[in-house]
């Protein structure tokens, strides 16, 4: 769809169309990463990791360890936070899948305003994908549940369990794949963890810092073209309210 900036708008050098707020309005996909971004998982990640411990006989770390536990694999996270061998990590890995697919994962809800943006970007024909390291069944089993399935073109995770190695950035080219002539220039991911930075900038598209979530770093931030505080500045940043 044609975006036409009301007063003040200004046609960038790339020929895109920047709002009275700086804001490129001609994105023609926009990507989610899905914790923490889309959807607030944290209440059933956590109990489905203190489940995991408990049933590896380990004491549960402290919450300010536990955050860490949010974006990045699951089982990585247990090597690289929890001190645990291959082993053991693939072990808890396990009883974590398995709580979390009966239990946790129904512990779970987008965020508020992020349905009515999805919404809102499909009404301008702006492709959405989901980029996300988790299995990319169970993002769309609640995808499904939520009722929000219809509002998502692709949905890519990491492909039948979680020791897939996929990174972050190949996941955005897989998504940008499916989508189907889109231009890296045209596309931005919207995410919360360095991971999603990290693949933003090695697939070569713009990143927007989700610190509504579990909070960004100032790296996150630093290389970001927006930071939301929340689910209304994403809204006005793709929809400026001309004054």
């Amino acid at each position: 769809g044609s975006c036409t900036g009301g007063t003040g708008s200004t046609v960038t050098g790339t020929g895109k169309l920047k709002g009275r707020r700086g804001v490129i309005l001609q994105y023609r996909a926009v990507l989610l990463d899905f914790d923490g971004t889309l959807v607030d998982t944290s209440e059933g990640i956590f109990h489905s990791i203190a489940v995991a411990f408990q049933k590896m006989g380990m004491p549960l770390p402290p919450k300010e360890i536990l955050r860490h536990f949010m974006g990045p694999p699951i089982y990585y996270s247990f090597q690289t936070f929890a001190g645990m061998d291959a082993q053991q990590a693939e072990l808890a890995t396990q009883f974590f899948r398995v709580d979390y697919e009966e239990d946790g994962v129904y512990r779970s809800k987008p965020y508020d305003g992020l349905p009515e943006l999805l919404r809102r970007l499909r009404e301008e024909n702006i492709k959405i994908g989901v980029a996300t390291l988790k299995p990319e069944k169970m993002a769309k089993l609640l995808l499904s549940r939520f009722g929000i399935s219809d509002l998502v073109d692709v949905c890519v995770g990491s492909r039948s369990d979680e020791m897939d190695s996929a990174t972050k950035a190949q996941i955005i080219d897989r998504v940008l794949e499916q989508l189907g002539e889109i231009s890296k220039q045209d596309a931005v991911l919207i995410g919360d963890t360095k991971y999603d930075r990290e693949g933003a900038q090695q697939a070569g598209v713009d990143f927007i810092a989700a610190a509504y979530g579990y909070g960004v770093g100032p790296e996150e931030e630093a290389a970001s073209v927006f930071v939301a505080r929340d689910t209304e500045a994403l809204l006005t940043f793709f929809f400026p309210i001309e004054l």
